[in-house]
């Protein structure tokens, strides 16, 4: 006992070693809330009968969801103290209720936890600068949640409407954060590394049904096992020092489609809906595989059932897969799943996923159904060939015919979605592919415990290979060095004095404010990292962010190109008045003038806020860029 406590405490301090390199040990106290806000209200899970993995994966999410069902309608409270009260009745119930794991039991899983949490810390420090993708967005969404303290939900990219988007992961990842006044940036840099390790506790969940001796070494192996896409990066004229080589593991169908896979996505540091997802999709698939056995009953039918409502709120996508297999599976239990415990769960599920794909965006606008050409047999192969043949192996060794439509139907989906447009097909392949990859992954490193001898070294032999494979993306990305950044670090946002040298003060005294305030900015096309960027690294709304992307959150190019329009205008305008009093009915606190904007603007028009201090106050300047204050009269 005292040995599996040393190496708890130990990997606690691993966060203290990186922040101490930082010149930031302080921030390490950071940690400790937030880790604790992360255990806390799984003892209230798991004191009702369900797995401590479970309850770790499920409590985050079930705990966030009624808050923000609420939020996205009312002027409801999203204060810390909310968290705070969830934590406490947690460790209430803890100390006065029999738990469902011993002391060194939960010692052994949060070991677990922490051992993958810090490995993905130490690899990101390696590679600190938060940038490229669509981290801009996840870095604002997620900064928006962390300083909104009462609804309703609106979207920050484009201010006084609706996030109609996939936001239940953000919104949960805030509270913890919250919890522990933890600033933007390392708030995103440990839910990265908290999101990984909330992934293996889920696959956890999934190997227990095959080897409870070895399912947490397994769930390790499945992280970083990859595909073969790697081969696509190996293939490149240039494998390290660029991004390139990485970018190639994911880029591997034809028209440049892509799919991702959790190594890929938890070292390239998108905090994106669908990965925000992965814990939850694979612990639904976890209970469904344990179904194919016995009928979910008890703990099982409540994973399986909160897990379905929670779904299509964090990944609509996965719900879809999901729903239809757990379809298959139930009704395989023909006249024993008519009984009132089920159909009144099915009715939630029903009712959460119709209620979400009503308020996403995907279903706001009018869909798009079609066929479409093959993504292509090479891109196939590299994502799907080992899966595929593991789950078909793994099918002939049970000898159970609902593990025959586990791997019928996923088999069948890859070939469906291979050759149909369902949206859209960049996103039709990304999200169904992606899904579909990490379902089938999961029986890989299940083969080697259902074969003996030399047929077993060999497939261990195959595993180790990929495994070892697939750790090259590791130093393709560390190499790459888009910015001088010192590391390792865990600061991500230490790029931004080489990509935004004149905004980057601007940004920090931003993030020192704990009120919402909305600002005006150049708005840009989407992955223009130039544009929209005092809002991407602080959390504030703006009055419109990537065009593209807030199309994609529900609003329609009308809307954004009128917004635009208004942006010109405040920016063109020499009549200071008229600008002054249209920003105040907009309830716009601050506007940046700063080297995006002198490039896209006039001087004539920007001179008016130097001009007229009394209407708009210069609050901090730096270099070229200046942060003004529109003065309320």
């Amino acid at each position: 006992m005292a040995i599996v406590i040393l190496i708890l405490l130990s990997l606690l301090l691993i966060p203290l070693v990186l922040h101490c390199i930082d010149g930031q040990a302080l921030l390490w106290f950071n940690f400790i809330f937030w880790y604790a806000g992360l255990i806390a209200p799984s003892f209230i899970l798991n004191t009702i009968g369900l797995s401590w993995s479970s309850s770790r994966v499920l409590s985050l999410l079930l705990f966030s969801f009624p808050l923000y069902l609420l939020g996205n309608f009312f002027s409801v409270p999203l204060h810390w103290s909310y968290w705070l009260i969830i934590c406490v009745l947690g460790v209430i119930l803890c100390l006065f209720k029999k738990s469902n794991v011993t002391k060194l039991e939960f010692i052994k899983l949060e070991i677990f936890f922490l051992t993958v949490f810090n490995i993905f810390l130490v690899i990101n420090a390696f590679h600190p600068a938060l940038y490229w993708g669509e981290k801009p967005m996840d870095i604002s969404t997620l900064g928006y949640f962390l300083k909104m303290t009462i609804g309703p939900i609106i979207d920050p990219w484009a201010y006084g409407t609706k996030l109609q988007y996939y936001s239940l992961g953000y919104f949960s990842w805030s509270w913890p954060a919250k919890l522990a006044m933890m600033g933007l940036e390392q708030a995103y840099v440990y839910s990265i590394a908290g999101v990984a390790a909330m992934s293996a506790f889920a696959a956890n969940e999934f190997y227990q049904f095959f080897s409870k001796k070895h399912s947490r070494f397994l769930s390790v192996l499945f992280i970083f096992i990859g595909t073969l896409g790697v081969l696509n990066s190996l293939s490149q004229d240039s494998v390290f020092g660029s991004l390139g080589a990485f970018w190639s593991a994911t880029r591997i169908f034809s028209f440049n489609h892509f799919a991702e896979f959790p190594l890929w996505s938890f070292v390239f540091s998108d905090l994106h809906p669908h990965m925000m997802a992965y814990p939850l999709l694979i612990l639904v698939f976890s209970s469904l595989i344990k179904a194919i056995k016995i009928k979910p009953e008890n703990d099982q039918l409540v994973i399986a059932s909160l897990s379905l409502i929670l779904l299509p709120w964090l990944n609509a996508w996965d719900f879809l897969v999901m729903m239809g297999l757990a379809s298959f599976i139930l009704l395989s239990y023909t006249k024993e799943i008519f009984t009132k415990k089920y159909i009144v769960a099915t009715l939630l599920i029903c009712v959460s996923g119709l209620s979400a794909f009503s308020f996403l965006s995907s279903a706001s606008r009018t869909s798009t159904f079609g066929l479409a050409p093959t993504a292509g047999l090479f891109g196939l192969i590299l994502h799907f060939l080992l899966p595929i043949l593991a789950i078909s192996f793994v099918s002939l060794r049970l000898k159970n015919i609902r593990m025959w439509i586990v791997s019928g139907y996923l088999i069948l989906l890859v070939i469906i979605v291979d050759n149909i447009i369902f949206m859209d097909r960049v996103n039709t392949v990304f999200k169904f592919m992606t899904t579909l990859g990490i379902c089938l992954s999961l029986f890989i490193p299940v083969v080697p415990l259902l074969l003996k001898g030399k047929a077993r070294l060999m497939s261990q032999l195959t595993i180790g290979i990929m495994i070892l494979l697939n750790l090259l993306l590791i130093p393709m990305i560390i190499s790459s060095k888009p910015f001088p950044v010192k590391i390792p670090s865990l600061q991500g946002f230490s790029f931004l004095k080489y990509s935004l040298p004149s905004d980057s003060k601007i940004i920090e005294f931003l993030n020192q404010q704990d009120r919402l305030s909305l600002i005006l900015e150049y708005p840009g096309n989407s992955f223009n990292y130039q544009a929209s960027r005092i809002s991407a690294f602080t959390g504030h709304p703006l009055w419109l962010g990537w065009d593209n992307h807030v199309v994609l959150r529900g609003k329609t190019w009308k809307t954004v190109l009128e917004r635009k329009q208004w942006i010109d205008g405040m920016y063109k305008s020499t009549d200071a008045l008229m600008v002054h009093s249209q920003l105040i009915s907009k309830g716009i606190q601050y506007l940046i003038v700063g080297p995006t904007e002198q490039e896209h603007y006039e001087g004539v028009g920007l001179d008016k806020f130097t001009q007229y201090p009394e209407l708009f106050k210069p609050v901090i300047s730096h270099l070229s860029s200046t942060l003004f204050e529109v003065i309320s009269q």
